[in-house]
């Protein structure tokens, strides 16, 4: 819901009309058109206030760095985070544009923008750690025996892939800000152009090679099936920003199996091991297909990229 007192902190003009978004687990989004622009309405409904000054934080850094994003608004106080009732609101850019097809031409530029990425430092590193974890998926097996929802077929995958990934992610390897959940859906394309990088309120530090795997998982696979076209033109394209060391190249089939292994983590834990969900299981399977593939083909998939 608008509040129009808030509003008027940023004196934008009056309302013209508003159209919802999204409604997900952690924020409602709006667009709203007012006398003067057109922005993105974001009712926080799960950060706490110090990550969303984190988050403030971050974007000055990533505006400073040159990012491709929508940066958030200050009021007329210069003040960056509302309090509206029981939930925190942000404003933003509204960027228009659309999700991108997956071509050479869009593994590229969002490649670029990673490798960019992969380059910030930032002097308050926060602690706090990524949503997809590797500690959350034995947390999540560990809620197996209890669960309401048995699906013996993707638990048995599930622990089995865990152990191998827990001994296999290597912690040594560097470290900086990661987005954690750069996908099509998170992009802004205006024709063929990248215009934004939205939604960095899961950004933390991470190892970069967890951008790299993610992003892959995103923007390299076309009907579940990783396209070696797709995975040369980002992989050259982050490179040219950003150098990738030795061990980072060896561990990319590693964290490609991280990328797609954590997304399917993130369906079990959002309620699928309690609350049955046709679309959700099936993606499930879908991500354990992917995985498993690339498990047995690690070897092949360096071939692709030398």
């Amino acid at each position: 819901m608008i509040k129009e007192q808030l509003l008027e902190k940023y004196s934008l003009g009056k309302i013209i009309g508003v159209e919802s978004l999204t409604q997900g687990y952690a924020n409602e989004n709006l667009k709203v058109i007012t006398e003067q622009a057109s922005i993105l309405y974001r009712i926080c409904k799960q950060q706490p206030l110090h990550l969303l000054e984190y988050e403030v934080r971050l974007m000055h850094a990533l505006k400073k760095a040159g990012i491709k994003t929508a940066f958030p608004l200050a009021d007329q106080a210069g003040k960056f985070i509302q309090q509206s009732e029981e939930h925190f609101v942000m404003l933003y850019e509204f960027k228009e544009g659309h999700e991108p097809e997956l071509t050479a031409n869009s593994a590229s530029q969002i490649g670029r923008e990673v490798g960019k990425l992969s380059l910030i430092r930032l002097t308050d590193e926060l602690e706090k750690k990524n949503a997809v974890h590797i500690d959350n998926c034995h947390a999540l097996i560990d809620e197996f025996g209890q669960c309401k929802n048995a699906m013996p077929e993707v638990f048995g995958y599930f622990k089995n892939q865990t152990d191998y990934l827990t001994s296999q992610l290597d912690t040594a390897l560097p470290r900086g800000v990661v987005h954690g959940d750069i996908f099509p859906n998170n992009t802004i394309y205006k024709g063929e152009d990248l215009m934004a990088i939205i939604d960095f309120e899961e950004a933390c530090s991470d190892q970069l090679m967890f951008d790299v795997g993610m992003t892959i998982n995103g923007f390299c696979f076309v009907n579940n099936e990783l396209q070696p076209d797709l995975l040369r033109s980002f992989l050259d394209a982050y490179h040219s920003v950003r150098n990738m060391t030795d061990s980072e190249w060896q561990a990319l089939p590693i964290y490609m199996q991280w990328g797609s292994h954590g997304m399917l983590s993130w369906h079990l834990r959002n309620e699928l091991i309690n609350v049955p969900n046709q679309t959700q299981y099936e993606r499930v399977l879908e991500l354990m297909r992917r995985t498993q593939w690339m498990r047995s083909n690690e070897k092949e998939i360096l071939k692709m990229v030398k």
